[in-house]
């Protein structure tokens, strides 16, 4: 599910406020964590969640005719070139299935070590995935065709949040340094079903879908792997934020001051 990127910059800046409950109890619940940071989740969400153009938009340059130029006292034959859609084009789009309903976060393991307060987080979504494609030879197009598939797609993260407190000359509240990551990631799917495919839905779908997926896990039992572990690859780097300070004297200055 490569590009599937959940709003985690979200999830961890909403871990930022339960810092100070986490400072004045040994542990706070994780139901509540999760029913907190859930609705800020949903509001982040993009739409679409990820597209994925492979090779979406391909042109090569072709020669479309012969112009003379006179060279001398000859004449000297010059390709005519333009740009033209060729190639197979493909892309896929992830959109979210009814998120307020589909959407389920879990937030388990909350424990703190050292400087760090560490804690797993799962996420649950529905996601439909239309695959495009589309076949064009020098301009034209020969080929279109679309397949669309629904799926319980899982994200699975470990988050690691640390942070640091200093006081600036003269101030009396502090500067608070915060960062998030991720440390470990897993996306995985279940439920997977055919809706769309060669031009029929329904149940006539789904049995082709079934067909196909037997088909790719048998001839290409590699691509499923594959493209998890390019997912894993993307949630991680896009889960390492930068340092996020807070300055309390600032927030609770008066304005023009």
């Amino acid at each position: 599910m490569t590009g599937l990127r959940f709003s985690l910059l979200v999830l961890f800046a909403a871990a930022m406020s339960v810092m100070s409950v986490a400072a004045a109890e040994p542990a706070f619940d994780p139901k509540v964590l999760a029913a907190t940071l859930r609705p800020m989740l949903l509001n982040a969400l993009p739409d679409p969640l990820a597209v994925a153009p492979m090779s979406w938009g391909e042109q090569r340059e072709v020669v479309i005719g012969v112009k003379w130029e006179r060279e001398r006292f000859l004449l000297k034959p010059v390709p005519m070139r333009t740009v033209r859609n060729d190639g197979h084009w493909q892309k896929v789009t992830l959109t979210a299935i009814d998120p307020a309903k589909s959407l389920a976060l879990h937030i388990r393991d909350v424990r703190t070590a050292a400087d760090k307060t560490i804690f797993n987080a799962a996420i649950g979504l529905d996601v439909r995935a239309v695959y495009e494609n589309q076949m064009w030879a020098l301009g034209k197009r020969v080929y279109a065709g679309e397949t669309h598939v629904r799926c319980r797609a899982v994200l699975e993260l470990a988050c690691e949040l640390t942070s640091s407190t200093t006081f600036a000359p003269g101030a009396v509240l502090p500067t608070v340094a915060i960062r998030v990551r991720a440390t470990e990631a897993k996306v995985g799917y279940s439920e997977l079903a055919c809706e769309y495919a060669l031009g029929v839905s329904g149940k006539p779908a789904e049995v082709l879908g079934k067909a196909a997926f037997e088909v790719v896990k048998k001839v290409a039992p590699r691509v499923e792997k594959d493209l998890l572990a390019k997912a894993n690859a993307a949630v991680l780097k896009a889960a390492d934020t930068k340092e996020v300070r807070v300055e309390f004297d600032k927030l609770l200055a008066k304005p023009g001051k």
